[in-house]
């Protein structure tokens, strides 16, 4: 075999590992689904992610959800493309995360922000699942909220998740300090 036929094989083979990818990426953020505590609610809290291809984002916005549902929160969890994360109306809370890539969020998590339309009396807490702590991408999403005049009151980075959520523990921390 010529050493282009194996470079060729190989390209192929990136090109077909990227679009697969893709794929399951775009089909596991179109979904949503609603948490609700036993008993009485004492708010809505809207949780939107952008699952990257690791799934981490997604993993850890269920265990904030669980969180927040024992705390009494009805919990709405929306993956980035689905149509349900665009009507913030009603909730007291919006919660967004995303993974890191090349030290900023996802781009569907950009444009999201980008053209949410701030609704009354909410506020916001972002979340950003980092291979690093010099990664940044809660910072951007703050920026962005606050740029539309939606009050962050929690951004946090979780360095060393580049491959998942991790212990569904460290999350409780922030969950607690948004509903301060």
């Amino acid at each position: 075999m010529s050493i282009l036929l194996i470079i060729g094989i190989i390209l192929g083979i990136l090109i077909l590992i990227t679009v697969l990818a893709g794929v399951i990426r775009i089909s596991r953020s179109g979904s949503s689904k609603i948490i609700k505590p036993e008993g009485n609610i004492r708010g809505k809290v809207m949780i939107v992610y952008d699952p990257g291809l690791s799934g981490g984002t997604k993993t850890a916005s269920f265990y904030m959800a669980e969180e927040l549902k024992s705390k009494g929160y009805e919990v709405k969890v929306a993956g980035i493309r689905s149509r349900e994360a665009l009507e913030t109306s009603g909730y007291d809370i919006l919660i967004v995360g995303s993974p890191t890539y090349g030290a900023k969020p996802t781009l569907p998590i950009k444009s999201y922000l980008n053209g949410l339309i701030p609704t009354e009396n909410i506020i916001a807490g972002v979340y950003a699942l980092a291979g690093s702590d010099v990664q940044d991408a809660n910072v951007v999403m703050a920026q962005t909220l606050k740029e539309k005049s939606i009050p962050v009151k929690v951004s946090t980075k979780f360095g060393g998740a580049v491959f998942g959520a991790g212990n569904k523990n460290k999350y409780s921390g922030f969950v607690s300090e948004l509903l301060k």
